[in-house]
Order: C-alpha cells, then structure tokens, then sequence
C-alpha cells in the first residue's frame, strides 16, 4: 500500500470522531477493513488481548452497546502524532458522560492505528487503544457545562 498522507490519516481520525459523537457502530465499522483487529487497552486483563474486537461485525456490535448503554461522548479531539508508512499515531482526549451513573470523566489515550487498504477513504486494519479511564477522575454531571444551554 502506498505510504499513508496526515491529510488521510487526519480524515481518518474526522470520520472516527463523527461516529463515536453519533454513537453510530455502523458508520464506525465502515472505517475498518473486513478483518481489522480492534483491541482495547491491550496491556489490561485478560492480556495480551485486552478487549479484542475481529472483523466488521464485532466492531460494529461493540461500538453500538459501548456508546448507547454506557457512554456518550460529550466532547473530545485528537492530536495526530506521527504518520510512517501505512501507521499512524494519535493522543486522543474525550469527556464521556457515564450513562446511568450521573457522571462523566475526563479520558484520554493513545491510538495506534494501521492501515491496508483505500475505498474512498483509508481503511483500518489494527487499531490499538489504551485508555485507562480511572473512578476517581468521575466528577458529577451538573449537568455537563455543555449541556446548559
């Protein structure tokens, strides 16, 4: 595959946070090759693995039960560290309102995003995240400064 451009990778990153801000695991699904391995916090039990998420199907399954029944993403953003050959790599930042629990966190992580193909846009094949999002980073949702309008 020919070397990946910021432009793409940051397109990438676009559609991706479109997704998750439309808890949409369909739309989310279409940004990954037909047999992409998406692997949360992969240094976490039960490790290797982490959470391990093989193919469309799966990922599209876990984006849709992740973001309807325990998180919304109130806001978040990305800052693209590095692109080198067909990988990217990306600090990721969000505040998620933990659905059901009245409160939201403040998260962040890294994003080490390969990718194999093009459609008409890339396509990701392996897609590692950390992400430690710790209880004690909850705060009370007052509800979220957002949200006063």
């Amino acid at each position: 595959m020919e070397a990946v451009t910021e432009k793409e990778a940051r397109d990438w990153l676009d559609r991706f946070f479109a997704a998750w801000r439309a808890s949409d695991g369909d739309a989310a699904s279409k940004l990954f090759s037909e047999d992409a391995i998406y692997v949360v916090t992969p240094y976490e039990e039960p490790w290797p693995d982490g959470q391990r998420m093989t193919g469309r199907d799966q990922i599209a399954a876990y984006w849709q039960l992740v973001t309807t029944e325990h998180i919304r993403l109130l806001d978040g953003g990305y800052d693209l560290w590095a692109v080198n050959g067909d990988e990217a790599y990306a600090r990721w930042w969000a505040d998620l309102e933990l659905r059901g629990e009245g409160c939201w966190v403040e998260a962040e992580g890294v994003f080490k995003l390969t990718f194999s193909d093009r459609v008409d846009h890339l396509l990701c094949s392996h897609l590692y995240e950390w992400n430690p999002i710790e209880p004690e980073s909850a705060r009370h949702y007052e509800p979220y400064p957002e949200d006063t309008g």
